[in-house]
């Protein structure tokens, strides 16, 4: 019988039972969602940190790659590793403890906060154990949900949970069930969800930005802020002065925590972060906690980390509209199998997180130089990724210049091979964008070169037929063999080791690792990539473009 060891949790305090198999393995087996991603020590998602025990690294295969993922001397990957004694791993930031939960829940009021602002109070059947900057979704009649944000501690509200709901005009729950929401009322709500969460014990300084109703994230930090008596400092953006709907309570607090200051920001006035930046912050020691749309995140996050605060203590959420979703008949539309999302899962967000992927590929494609090493192009594009937002990437980013443009990530390069005047080169990245994962991929030519050009102009023509041929219905098997059939008309080889894969919100790899090229249901849009690489037959010329499948009218 396999030595079984006992691995325990920190914070949360549950265990799990490791054999041989890896960790991770073993915490899935167990029931416990632990995010991870690439299985290949590259991402980094399931880092913990060793509070005690021994492990041993995964033997790997002669031909796979070695983990690259940088470690501290007390961390390590659950992907990569086996139990040898019983373990204490940390987890800072995991909700394990708040495991995501279907509850009734009765409305005990509904008040106005402003002229588009509704406080609404419900009080749960069951206790819901909410982690401050947590949210859960309410569940719609018709299968659909929407996401709010718990602005209150319900711990110490008697299990009441605040939101406070924008109401928009045609949005399907704000003006199409709100408005007839009556004290009594009861609705269903799931959760809780999220890890943008309260991550810190010490006594560093806090500092806080909201806009709009972002506020009702960043409100459970304040409090929980207020009652350890720290040093915290709120900035709230909003359009105009009366949006700041609760002042009362903010100035009531400033009175009372002397360590508390707050700043209201008008947005004709300045942005959060600028007001931020001429106040007297030690930013290195600082907790940051960012709650709003994804343009403020993405500025924030840039000038913080400028001045010097630390990568992982920045912690965000960014709020994604739901007036754009499609209608609910698309998302039942998912194979409940094969095309299985999480709880957080959006269009909205794969879209927001799709449109900043494809700008920072041009930004990054912009920055490459003749004479540049492929060491060189991989350390300025991911500066790029986390000066534009980027928490991380799910997958390494691939630069590939010449020769190397033939092989397949999992391939080695030349990280000393330089870009020529004349050279063909193909950029791939997967970054991370609060919590959405983008995945988006091109190729550029330098120079005057017929058949570089050629190439990627073949390529962009299988990609489009290949699309256009989704639209019509194929599988995903059919797809590839069309894109095979499209490159061979064209002279041009298909390399079918890239075969399209899921993508989710962060990490698609708990739903699945199925690839495209090899199942047989008509891929939906919005949860699978296309990856199509070329080659040339007998020449070491290669071009890759990948993006997600979806409808024209969207891409557009």
């Amino acid at each position: 019988m396999q030595n079984r060891h006992v691995v325990e949790l920190l914070p949360s305090g549950k265990s799990f039972q490791a054999a041989d198999q890896l960790l991770l393995d073993a915490m899935l087996a167990s029931g416990l969602a632990v995010p991870f991603s690439c299985r290949r020590g590259a991402c980094g998602s399931c880092k913990v940190k060793v509070v005690s025990g021994h492990y041993r690294a995964k033997q790997l295969a002669p031909d796979a790659p070695a983990p690259c993922y940088p470690l501290a001397a007390d961390e390590m990957l659950l992907c990569q590793s086996h139990a040898c004694s019983d373990m204490r791993l940390e987890i800072p930031g995991w909700s394990l403890d708040t495991p995501a939960r279907d509850v009734s829940a009765r409305v005990i009021s509904k008040r106005k906060l402003s002229v588009d602002i509704v406080e609404l109070v419900l009080l749960p059947a069951q206790p819901l154990e909410v982690r401050a900057g947590q949210y859960v979704r309410f569940r719609l009649d018709d299968g659909d949900s929407r996401c709010f944000s718990v602005a209150n501690l319900p711990a110490q509200d008697q299990g009441q949970c605040v939101f406070h709901i924008r109401q928009v005009r045609g949005g399907v729950f704000s003006e199409g069930i709100l408005a007839a929401l009556q004290v009594g009322d009861v609705l269903t709500l799931e959760g809780p969800v999220g890890a943008c969460t309260w991550q810190h014990e010490d006594e560093r300084p806090v500092v806080l930005f909201a806009t709009g109703t972002g506020y009702a994230g960043i409100k459970p930090m304040l409090l929980t802020a207020l009652d350890r008596d720290a040093e915290v400092t709120l900035y709230w953006g909003n359009s105009a002065p009366e949006d700041f709907y609760d002042t009362e309570f903010l100035e009531q607090a400033s009175r009372a925590h002397p360590r508390f200051k707050w700043h209201r920001v008008l947005s004709a006035d300045a942005r959060v972060q600028q007001v931020a930046q001429a106040q007297p912050h030690n930013w290195s020691d600082s907790q940051i906690y960012a709650c709003g749309n994804s343009a403020m995140i993405n500025q924030v996050r840039e000038t913080c980390l400028a001045s010097g605060v630390q990568a992982h203590r920045f912690v965000a959420e960014a709020f994604v509209p739901s007036g754009a979703l499609p209608p609910a008949s698309s998302l039942k539309a998912l194979d409940p199998v094969l095309e299985k999302v999480g709880p957080r899962y959006s269009l909205d967000g794969m879209l927001a997180a799709r449109e900043q992927t494809v700008r920072a590929l041009a930004a990054i494609a912009e920055q490459l130089k003749v004479g540049m090493t492929t060491a060189q192009a991989l350390d300025m594009a991911s500066q790029t990724l986390q000066s534009m937002g980027a928490s991380h990437t799910w997958h390494p980013t691939y630069i590939r210049f010449g020769d190397d443009t033939i092989r397949t990530p999992r391939q080695g390069i030349d990280p000393q091979r330089t870009l020529r005047a004349t050279d063909i080169a193909v950029v791939d990245l997967g970054p991370v964008w609060d919590g959405y994962e983008g995945d988006y991929g091109d190729t550029f030519v330098f120079g005057e070169h017929r058949l570089y050009e050629d190439c990627v102009k073949a390529l962009h023509q299988v990609f489009d037929e290949t699309r256009d041929a989704w639209h019509r219905g194929l599988t995903g098997r059919e797809l590839y063999d069309f894109a095979e059939q499209s490159a061979h008309t064209k002279g041009w080889r298909l390399e079918r080791n890239l075969a399209g894969h899921r993508i989710a919100d962060f990490p698609h790899a708990l739903f699945g690792q199925d690839k495209l090229a090899e199942i047989e249901i008509v891929p939906s849009e919005m949860v699978w990539v296309l990856e199509i690489q070329l080659c040339h037959p007998t020449e070491p010329v290669g071009a890759f473009f990948e993006d997600i499948l979806i409808g024209e009218q969207r891409s557009r």
